[in-house]
């Protein structure tokens, strides 16, 4: 049987993948100011930390190893290269029979090295990066201390989040980064250092309340969607400034989200091998999900019409979600397949 924490992980995963599913669905709607766009909203907000989790996720597991740059990128890059090209070309292919393709293979080729070929596939393009600082992330993570710890991740909160975050409300903000050369502390990296470290606190102190957490995920949740709506209407257009991933909103709802599914994922424990199998499903989910919902929506699209997506959102995420794991969790049963899967 696995270890509490292990299935916590593994629940983790899952869940996070599901939140982008239900994203993606929800976003459908938040592009106009019409009668279904605060549920969109809503929806929108409360899963705006499933990207982060994914990063932490792979703090948690990864800046605590005592491997060597070399063997890191030997492993991760062997995982992550594959299914990268296999995804780019399939969805590459997609296009071409939808009609917006990119002419020949040479010119589609040119286009997978300039970035995703479909706007989901930006996570494996952004994880490359990740990956290639990670080894040096985690040498730093392991020689410091409790205290220089906060300290790093205080810098990161302070410049990758809440600075960028002013700047859209005052503009001579907006060249400090640039004028104190502060790069080293932005960008997506900084939750892998977070997952790292909430992860060691979680391992020493447990979660915490699982009420407590998740009392407060739903209200930096909720904060988001009223700090959208608040911007949105001043706008009298669709405002996403706080829908960023680096939001600091978004970083109160990841902490809390990822302190509260570790719990729950570890009273699961019994359910180890299952939640084992599912979390291996996680990036074949993760990237045929939209292929799926866009199909579907050929479908439910008519029959939705005219329906409140309040409770259209969530029942459609649960289908597209169970519709795309299907098939991958076949595929998966030949192992060669896994490699790109």
């Amino acid at each position: 049987m696995q270890h509490p924490l292990n299935a916590g992980l593994d629940f983790c995963r899952i869940t996070a993948c599901f939140m982008v599913i239900l994203l993606h669905i929800a976003s459908a709607g938040a592009m106009q100011l019409d009668d279904n766009w605060m549920s969109s909203n809503i929806y929108n907000s409360l899963v705006r930390s499933c990207v982060p989790l994914f990063l932490m996720l792979s703090g948690a597991l990864l800046l605590d190893r005592a491997e060597g740059a070399i063997t890191f990128y030997q492993k991760r890059f062997v995982r992550i290269l594959p299914p990268l090209l296999f995804w780019s070309v399939f969805y590459a292919l997609w296009r071409t029979t939808l009609g917006t393709g990119y002419g020949s293979m040479w010119q589609a080729a040119v286009a997978m090295l300039h970035g995703p070929v479909y706007y989901h596939l930006w996570y494996l393009y952004a994880i490359i990066g990740i990956y290639l600082f990670m080894p040096f992330m985690a040498k730093v993570y392991q020689h410091c201390g409790l205290q220089e710890k906060r300290v790093f991740l205080s810098l990161w909160l302070v410049i990758s989040c809440l600075l960028p975050t002013a700047a859209q409300f005052s503009p001579a903000l907006a060249n400090m980064v640039h004028t104190y050369e502060l790069f080293s502390f932005m960008g997506y990296a900084g939750y892998a250092f977070l997952g790292a470290y909430v992860f060691e606190q979680i391992r020493q102190h447990g979660p915490g309340n699982n009420w407590v957490n998740l009392g407060g995920f739903a209200i930096s949740g909720l904060l988001t969607a009223a700090a959208t709506h608040a911007m949105s209407m001043l706008q009298g257009e669709p405002n996403q400034i706080f829908y960023s991933y680096v939001s600091p909103l978004v970083v109160l709802a990841a902490i809390f989200a990822f302190r509260l599914l570790l719990a729950l994922g570890g009273q699961l424990v019994q359910h180890s091998k299952l939640l084992a199998e599912l979390s291996g499903c996680t990036l074949g989910l993760y990237c045929l999900h939209v292929f799926i919902m866009n199909r579907a929506s050929l479908l439910y699209g008519p029959l939705i019409e005219g329906h409140s997506l309040a409770w259209l959102i969530p029942l459609l995420a649960v289908a597209v979600f169970l519709l795309t794991w299907v098939p991958i969790y076949l595929l998966r049963l030949f192992k060669p397949v896994r490699v790109v899967i």
